[in-house]
């Protein structure tokens, strides 16, 4: 059986890049839903990055092959509720949510059909410095170049892995496998960390009785170090999720701008220097190691059977692991 439709929940920017970059490569037809209507009739008729649009939910998923969730982990469990019986049973559901522990959670509690594999594709170097999150943002490179995350359940089918693995070549990505919750303890310094930061950056500075002139002034640096706010609820999910991990990493944070504070009090222009100096020096050479995509090696299953859906992918495997390979190189 061949793949015929891919259906992506989520047409913000990094949904509809999926799409993008699956109609470059797949002869597939590509649905797109969004909770916004006008973000979906942007994705269909100005991006084209789906083929078309379905308005209701229970339709969109129940006409997928491969069904894409890219949605806010705060809507993930609702979703999971709402669509887990109306999936095919070869159904493979890529969730591209921000964090594994729980989804997969609530995969095996609302799915009463398809198989769930965790992934997440990770942003190409090239555009880390691009905060734009709108649908007319989309690009099909948006992940080239870069890696995708697999974390299966030790019982996920082989077979889903596989073409799990198969849809991140699609995007450009090569596959890096992990256990889920060491992926969601990772991205709690990532991700949840810059949210805190983010607030308090953004509150310290709205409290200022000088705070409507700033606004006036306020450009790309401020813009970017508060966009985690544009996530408010998976902010404060992150935040519990691992509670332990988040007063670790603010116990951390707080005692890195004590010492700031105290180097700023003490007037010590040449030891303040040195230290953003070095800490610009280990950013530039975490961006050119994020630019050649080149870290330590993670092992590959090894997957013996045929793909899950027979050549779903069009024949996609054999092609692209002569290309890149099955594992981490």
């Amino acid at each position: 059986m061949q793949a015929q439709t891919v259906t992506i929940l989520g047409l913000g920017r990094a949904g509809a890049s999926v799409g993008l970059a699956v109609k470059a490569k797949l002869p597939v037809t590509v649905v797109g839903y969004d909770t916004n209507p006008d973000v979906a009739r942007a994705a269909q008729a100005q991006m084209k990055a789906v083929d078309a649009v379905e308005i209701n939910l229970y339709k969109a998923a129940a006409k997928a092959d491969i069904l894409v969730l890219m949605l806010p982990v705060a809507e993930l469990e609702e979703t999971l509720q709402a669509i887990g019986g109306d999936l095919q049973p070869h159904t493979l559901v890529l969730d591209f949510s921000g964090l594994k522990g729980p989804g997969l959670k609530w995969a095996r509690k609302q799915l009463q059909h398809g198989h769930y594999v965790g992934a997440t594709p990770v942003l190409a170097a090239q555009w880390l410095a691009d905060g734009r999150t709108d649908v007319t943002a989309a690009t099909p490179d948006l992940f080239q170049n870069s890696l995708f995350c697999l974390m299966p359940s030790p019982d996920a089918d082989p077979q889903a892995v596989e073409t799990a693995v198969n849809f991140g070549l699609v995007l450009g990505a090569r596959p890096y496998f992990i256990d889920p919750m060491e992926y969601d303890a990772l991205v709690q310094g990532t991700e949840a960390l810059p949210g805190f930061v983010a607030a308090a950056l953004f509150n310290s500075l709205k409290q200022s009785t000088s705070w409507q002139d700033m606004l006036r002034f306020a450009g790309s640096s401020f813009n970017l170090a508060t966009l985690p706010l544009a996530q408010p609820k998976d902010i404060a999910y992150m935040a519990l999720n691992q509670k332990e991990a988040s007063l670790r990493w603010l116990e951390a944070l707080i005692n890195e701008l004590t010492t700031l504070r105290r180097l700023v009090y003490e007037s010590e222009p040449q030891l303040l220097t040195a230290v953003f100096e070095e800490l610009a020096n280990e950013r530039d050479k975490w961006l050119l190691k994020r630019q050649d995509n080149d870290w330590d090696e993670r092992t590959m299953p090894d997957i013996q059977r045929p793909s899950m859906m027979g050549h779903m992918l069009g024949g996609l495997a054999p092609d692209a692991r002569k290309k890149g390979g099955s594992g981490n190189r």
